[in-house]
């Protein structure tokens, strides 16, 4: 019997894609992701040309930096979570990261080569944090307002969004690279946060209707809708010590970014051998990010929803893991730039078309509170922790003289680990989601439930 069969909420009306009153939420949800990715791409590859120019040495501060500030900055969210609602939770978040992208479109007007350098520095690290961190509020949002049974079917459509930006984000960014100044450029962003922002103020008039699309409440949500506990960063922490769920979602995430990192530090190599000058090496990873988003937009609109709903979490989870086994494989007997090109496309392809939709289902199966403080730490803190990690010890590696061949070797049984650990974490998600099985509401029959739920067993 396959995964799927068992699924929570399988029924023939959870296989349509959108119901009616999910469709309003759907568009507002797209187009707030595509205004974060688009904002997002635009700065990308001026970050990526920066690390080709760094050197491995720099790229390790770099990386340690990024994950400091993530240790600040984490409690000061939790903090906010604690106090605000979740509407002005949203804005407080993203018109911090605007007014940033101000400061930094002042501090470039300087032409001292050590102040270019430094501003240089930080917006490195702030692209690394906003990318992380913005994402994260978002997906926060989203697994709060709808159900697993909803997540499996509509978070690849509604990831879809985030693609179409990152595509628009590249094609911008690859013709206005020797157009427009980085100062420039950097404005951009900006406004798409603050038009992303409306679209996020219409999802949430959308709240109730999001909920009973099918006339069903979900125990978890109905439980928690009132407010989010208080307690700060040392609940969220305490309760992923506390929950191996939780913690598997941290191995699994930090194993997602760790293995990124070398990929990462790959390319760094790879790319500055193979060109010279930086214009080219801009080009070159604006053309990969569009080749990247082109693929993922044709596997999360074709292929995302399809495998989370007939083939299951457990699945989803582990095709990444895969990809990067036989990404490794090739790198270490034909390091070249096609090589890397092609591994780059197909990992980052599958990792934000299946695999960003499927670990974000697995959220919705935890408490509201979890949504936020364990999620907002294990989205930012885990992830920059995997990144900071690895980029230490690849970098300490290479700085010893290990050939990129003999890593690549050391990787494939981590990577195999990696795979069982996804397979286990999805089958723990569909547990955890056959015990909140949506009760009836009043006028509901209970034959409606019943045959629900022993249709996934």
């Amino acid at each position: 019997m396959s995964e799927s069969s068992q699924q929570p909420g399988a029924s023939a009306e959870d296989a349509r894609r959108i119901l009616p009153g999910e469709l309003t939420a759907v568009v507002f949800a797209f187009l707030w992701l595509l205004c974060i990715l688009l904002g997002y791409f635009i700065l990308r590859p001026v970050r990526e040309t920066m690390g080709t120019l760094v050197g491995t040495s720099e790229l390790q501060q770099l990386f340690l930096a990024s994950f400091l500030v993530m240790i600040v900055a984490v409690p000061l969210y939790a903090a906010l979570v604690a106090r605000l609602p979740r509407r002005w939770l949203v804005r407080s978040v993203f018109h911090f990261f605007a007014a940033s992208l101000l400061v930094f479109w002042y501090a470039m007007r300087f032409e001292d080569e050590s102040m270019q350098v430094w501003t240089a520095r930080v917006l490195f690290v702030w692209i690394s944090v906003f990318g992380v961190f913005s994402t994260s509020v978002f997906w926060s949002v989203l697994a709060d307002l709808f159900s697993s049974a909803q997540g499996r079917r509509l978070f690849g459509i509604i990831a879809a969004g985030g693609t179409t930006g990152a595509i628009l984000g590249s094609l911008l960014t690859s013709q206005l690279a020797t157009e427009l100044s980085t100062r420039t450029l950097v404005l951009l962003p900006a406004l798409m946060i603050e038009i992303g922002l409306g679209f996020a103020w219409r999802l949430e008039k959308q709240a109730n209707a999001i909920r009973q699309p099918s006339g069903e409440v979900d125990q978890v949500r109905s439980q928690d809708a009132t407010a989010i506990a208080r307690g700060g960063l040392l609940a969220g922490i305490v309760h992923v010590v506390k929950s191996p769920y939780l913690a598997s979602i941290c191995v699994f995430l930090f194993c997602v970014q760790g293995f990124a990192t070398l990929l990462y530090f790959e390319q760094a190599e790879i790319v500055d051998a193979a060109i010279v000058d930086k214009e080219s090496r801009t080009g070159l990873f604006a053309y990969l990010d569009l080749g990247t988003q082109l693929l993922t937009l044709f596997i999360q609109l074709a292929l995302s929803g399809i495998i989370l709903r007939r083939l299951g979490v457990s699945f989803a989870l582990t095709l990444l893991p895969l990809i990067y086994l036989v990404g490794f494989a090739a790198l270490a007997f034909h390091p070249t730039l096609w090589t890397l090109v092609v591994t780059m496309i197909f990992s980052r392809g599958v990792g934000y078309g299946i695999t960003v939709p499927s670990r974000e289902v697995l959220f919705t199966v935890v408490s509201r509170e979890d949504k936020y403080k364990s999620k907002n730490f294990i989205d930012t803190v885990v992830l920059r922790g995997g990144d900071t990690a690895a980029g230490q010890i690849v970098g300490s590696l290479r700085g010893l003289g290990v050939p990129l061949f003999q890593l690549n070797v050391w990787a494939l049984p981590l990577v195999a680990l990696w795979a069982a650990l996804s397979w286990s974490l999805g089958r723990m998600q569909r547990r955890l989601a056959v015990r909140i099985l949506p009760v009836p509401v009043h006028g509901q029959s209970e034959r409606h439930h019943e045959d629900a739920s022993q249709g996934n067993r």
